[in-house]
């Protein structure tokens, strides 16, 4: 078609890019095939450009993926996808034989009043390969505070933390840069048109708030490599978290007068998230909440109890896990990972419908009580 050459022409820059980039029609055809897919795969640009994507990829060819693309044709938002659901988007051998890890982005791209959708592909498998083995690390250092439960070994376990949440936050920005690039292209090919321009525009700039965000989000991260844990007066934490968290009604127990809890930093953000929680999602406009505490034979148990619309039982797990939720924000896997360090553990166990009830066992070298 007479377009081709104009796509070749503007598409050029993307062979210059260390990343992956495929561009197939609405037909699915692939059109495009930059240099960094042939050093990848191997395969040449003109033995695959024409080519039926899911013909040539039939690993492409799932559900999840193939129901993405109709709405980045219309030129709707990105889609992302994951390297733990989607790891080998295009088959990449490494020098040992090993596949590479990937994820991607798919984004729209409109030349010559014709719709295309744009795969980004980017290479994780160092990100991947670190994930791994922080988990060994962890288990690791979960045995060592069986035997030795001390403040240098839990600020060990901190760091490898600390790599892990940041490593996944950046991740997170590239794939905000990704879009941000591809709204950027797209902006410039509509100079003329001032309303998508705008509408363009709107997008980079939001992309950038979210940049800014995680940014903020992996500046709090810091903090788990920088000190210690160390003893935290529950009282003056929550009184903090109710204001920051704007909420009119909270209950605390006598049991909590003068508790101390051994944990890392961040407790104080952990306090103020939960109490966020209770109002964003607890679909009751005079939500209250109940923070109380119990000593059991082998640990204490703090509760944290709302009257709003609870967790679905088949979210119960899912909400500890990553990506669950908001992305720019401590989220309850954060929690949970954080709560860890110091071996104190965090689950939901209230029933739907009643209410949201978070129930942490502490250790019993984790808390004390202390004259105020």
């Amino acid at each position: 078609m007479s377009g081709t050459a104009i796509n070749r022409e503007c598409l050029v820059l993307y062979d210059h890019l260390y990343i992956g980039v495929l561009v197939v029609r609405t037909d699915f055809t692939i059109c495009f095939w930059n240099r960094c897919l042939e050093e990848w795969t191997g395969i040449k640009r003109d033995d695959v450009e024409g080519v039926n994507l899911f013909s040539r990829f039939p690993q492409l060819d799932t559900p999840s993926i193939r129901a993405r693309f109709p709405a980045v044709f219309e030129e709707g938002p990105p889609v992302f996808l994951s390297s733990r659901f989607h790891p080998h988007l295009v088959p990449s051998p490494l020098p040992d034989g090993s596949l590479r890890v990937q994820k991607g982005s798919i984004l729209p791209l409109r030349l010559e009043e014709e719709t295309f959708a744009m795969l980004v592909i980017e290479d994780v498998t160092d990100q991947v390969h670190q994930v791994t083995e922080y988990r060994k690390m962890r288990d690791i250092a979960r045995l060592e505070l069986d035997e030795k439960k001390n403040a240098q070994v839990a600020l060990r376990i901190a760091n490898a933390k600390l790599s892990l949440f940041s490593d996944i936050t950046l991740q997170d920005i590239r794939s905000q840069v990704v879009a941000a690039r591809g709204f950027d292209h797209l902006l410039k090919m509509n100079l003329s048109n001032l309303e998508k321009s705008k509408s363009f525009s709107d997008k980079i700039d939001h992309q950038l708030t979210l940049i800014e965000k995680y940014v903020t989000m992996m500046l709090e991260f810091v903090q788990l490599g920088a000190a210690v844990p160390t003893w935290h007066l529950l009282d003056p934490i929550l009184r903090k978290a109710k204001l920051d968290a704007q909420l009119k009604n909270l209950e605390t127990d006598s049991g909590l007068e003068g508790l101390e809890i051994f944990a890392p930093p961040l407790l104080d953000r952990i306090a103020i998230n939960l109490l966020e929680n209770a109002q964003q999602h607890g679909e009751n406009p005079e939500v209250r909440v109940k923070i109380s505490f119990r000593e059991e034979p082998e640990y204490g148990v703090l509760l944290v109890e709302d009257n709003g619309a609870g967790v679905k039982p088949e979210d119960k797990t899912a909400i500890f896990k990553p990506g669950f939720g908001t992305k720019v924000k401590l989220s309850l896997y954060h929690t949970r990972e954080i709560l860890a360090i110091t071996s104190i553990t965090i689950e939901e166990t209230g029933c739907y419908g009643t209410g949201a009830r978070f129930e942490m066992h502490l250790p019993k070298d984790t808390y004390r009580y202390v004259h105020t």
